[in-house]
């Protein structure tokens, strides 16, 4: 007897917990769904299962602002007086935390710490260096000392003409001569990326305005 009471129990508690179902759903066109926490932005910065080197690079993200660099840019320059156009690539330094676009024929590696060359493939002795200065520089020292840099291979040193271009507003640029071959340091000293270019090319290979184009596309990652 106890046995079947307790079957019958067993068989009320179901139909009250299967009425209670359906009573829920039921309503659940009459009354707000109840509030659900806000779900954190995902971050884009996490590798995903499967993600490849040329997605995380795309969904790379510059500065702080967010900005999203695609893995490639056109870029119009000259050697030797001859315009050229070509598609150039996105690259990052580990070396200095940062990213740029390089043409086809330059290559991008680490000399020092702090200090990355930017050089062309076919004559490594035609190259930039790329130095990310930080924020307290004191630019008057540094003037003098990129001026007895300049010295040492030639003392006749003279002022550049600075590119006409936003990304080199207030530069400094001085250069300076040997046989056939030239050195050009800029002073690039914007608040938030401050950096020194030294540029050594030659009489039959001037690739000034090439380097000059691919620093423009230098953007400071955030680390």
């Amino acid at each position: 007897m106890n046995k079947y009471f307790k079957h019958l129990a067993l068989i009320g508690l179901s139909a009250i917990v299967i009425s209670g179902c359906g009573s829920s759903n039921g309503d659940s066109n009459s009354k707000e769904p109840a509030s659900q926490p806000a779900s954190a932005p995902e971050d884009t910065k996490k590798d995903t299962p499967g993600e490849t080197k040329e997605s995380k690079e795309k969904n790379d993200t510059g500065k702080d602002e967010g900005m999203i660099r695609i893995l490639e840019q056109n870029i119009q320059y000259n050697v030797n007086g001859e315009q050229k156009e070509e598609t150039a690539f996105l690259k990052h330094s580990d070396n200095q935390n940062y990213s740029l676009y390089v043409l086809p024929g330059y290559e991008l590696t680490a000399e020092e710490p702090n200090k990355d060359v930017l050089f062309w493939s076919e004559d490594d002795s035609v190259f930039m260096r790329i130095e990310l200065l930080p924020a307290d520089v004191d630019w008057a020292s540094l003037e003098e000392n990129t001026k007895s840099q300049l010295a040492a291979v030639n003392p006749e040193v003279k002022e550049a003409a600075v590119p006409e271009d936003p990304f080199y507003q207030g530069a400094w640029m001085m250069e300076t001569k040997s046989g056939s071959e030239t050195v050009a340091s800029l002073l690039i000293k914007t608040d938030g990326q401050p950096m020194k270019l030294t540029m050594f090319t030659k009489e039959n290979a001037d690739h000034r305005d090439a380097f000059l184009e691919m620093a423009k596309t230098i953007l400071k990652e955030s680390k």
